[in-house]
């Protein structure tokens, strides 16, 4: 590797594994983000925490995500976890790609990267020169990994949406969750977003393990409409077998009448997860004190074909039997007799029992400047490898100059840029971290100069008329 890029190799900390040095799995990748709001940022995210080293390239004005989510913390500055969660462990670079010098400098951090990743339409890379075949073109070891809304080839590929769109309405996901009054439920914030992005992090590994092998980079893509279709296959493959879904929202009507959820005295709700009742019946039957239904010719031995037959029937004694006591004298008795089951707890009790307990789902750690900094975490651990040492999202254009430097580009060079105004406000001024952040973090609207913004046009336009767009 050229001696002009060295600082852009990832300094992951090393373990120790079997008495040698054991470096985070993608240490040494060098990974480009050009990418807004969730779903291409949270890709490089997941890339991060594997060891690779993310350079974020942000229009003039930042990522418009920095705007959105913004909390008020009564002991403290403004904050916006959301943002951190997408954006930690990695560098910022403002840069006018509409610029003809911001494209050509965007163009260094490419030529000394392995991967790029991003979420930007279609028509908008290839306006810019981005475009996977172009970029491709001059670096051909280059993985170029690309997130849309909608398929290529497909007549909506050109339409742009968020993941409420293509992953939660459009796939059908809505739908199947929706209740008896009909009212379709919202998803958590950037549900399809951190799907389709950890979905496309293993397509970037798996192609940066097919370069070792070929010499050659590749173009690897995902949707949120695929990762929808993909995470609901169980259902969907009902519908391409029958023609019809089968789950019903009935929850008298389960599949299983012994996976289902049931209420107890104390006005608690936990989940029992009886997949296969033939084998767990005796047992279940003794947690629930209930040796009678056992005689009930309608129960006995579990037989599912029986429990299916009966299942409203037998939901409804399960909810009198169920209703009978509190949920932690449940808790005692299903685990006793070794049932699977989880209390249904409420998104605050999660997080603070995996905090309290020092879950790998959470990641804390503290900046430079004494400030502590809590997280989620990407859901992969790697045995033998000590976790990357997380660190905290930069503000817009904050490592702009040292980024530029360490890709070979001149003092005279970036002088240039900063005259022409392709570095923006930010990058030109080189603010200081934590005034970026407070800076741009107040800013409740922003102009969209890589025209990124939802439309939706016709649905019957021609495929090759259209562009294929990302959230």
């Amino acid at each position: 590797m050229p001696a002009a890029h060295a600082e852009l190799v990832s300094d992951a900390p090393q373990s120790l594994h079997n008495g040698q040095r054991a470096s985070a799995p993608l240490s040494g990748v060098r990974v480009v983000e050009v990418g807004r709001f969730a779903a291409g940022p949270a890709c490089a995210t997941v890339l991060a925490d594997w060891g690779a080293e993310v350079i974020k390239i942000e229009p003039p004005g930042g990522d418009p995500a920095r705007g959105k989510g913004v909390l008020e913390d009564r002991e403290g500055p403004r904050v916006n976890p959301r943002f951190e969660v997408h954006n930690r462990s990695r560098r910022s670079v403002v840069l006018d790609l509409r610029a003809p010098q911001g494209r050509a400098a965007a163009d260094r951090l490419f030529a000394a990267a392995d991967v790029v990743v991003t979420n930007l339409s279609p028509r908008k890379l290839r306006t810019l020169a981005m475009d996977a075949a172009t970029l491709r073109g001059r670096h051909p070891h280059l993985v170029v990994a690309q997130i849309s809304g909608y398929d290529p080839g497909t007549p909506l590929a050109g339409e742009r949406s968020y993941d409420h769109g293509a992953y939660w309405s459009y796939s059908g996901a809505a739908a199947l969750f929706t209740g008896p009054d009909g009212q379709p439920p919202q998803p958590a914030g950037g549900f399809g977003d951190r799907a389709a992005g950890s979905v496309l992090a293993g397509a970037v590994a798996a192609a940066l393990f097919a370069r070792q092998r070929t010499g050659v980079g590749s173009h690897v893509t995902t949707s949120l409409l695929s990762t929808g279709m993909w995470l609901m296959a169980s259902d969907v493959s009902d519908v391409l077998v029958t023609g019809r879904a089968h789950r019903s929202n009935d929850r008298r009507q389960a599949a299983v009448p012994t996976v289902n959820c049931f209420r107890t005295l104390d006005a608690r709700w936990l989940w029992l997860q009886v997949m296969e009742p033939e084998r767990d019946w005796e047992r279940l039957v003794a947690a629930l004190d209930a040796a009678w239904l056992d005689e009930d010719p309608r129960f006995r031995g579990g037989d599912l074909a029986r429990l299916r037959s009966n299942r409203e029937a037998l939901t409804e004694l399960l909810d009198e039997i169920f209703r009978a006591r509190s949920l932690p004298e449940w808790a005692a008795r299903l685990t006793e007799h070794e049932i699977i089951w989880a209390p249904v707890r409420t998104l605050e009790e999660a997080v603070t029992d995996c905090v309290e307990h020092s879950s790998a789902a959470i990641v804390s750690f503290d900046d430079e400047f004494g400030r502590r900094h809590v997280s989620v975490n990407s859901p992969v651990l790697f045995d033998g490898v000590t976790p990357r040492r997380a660190t905290r999202a930069p503000g817009a254009g904050e490592n702009t100059l040292d980024v530029l430097a360490s890709a070979g580009l001149t003092e005279s060079e970036i002088v240039e840029l900063k005259r022409t105004g392709a570095l923006g406000t930010a990058g030109a001024d080189a603010v200081s971290p934590a005034a970026s952040t407070a800076v741009l973090s107040s800013r409740e609207e922003r102009s969209d100069p890589w025209g990124t913004a939802m439309s939706w046009s016709s649905m019957t336009a021609a495929t090759e008329s259209s562009e294929s767009a990302a959230p």
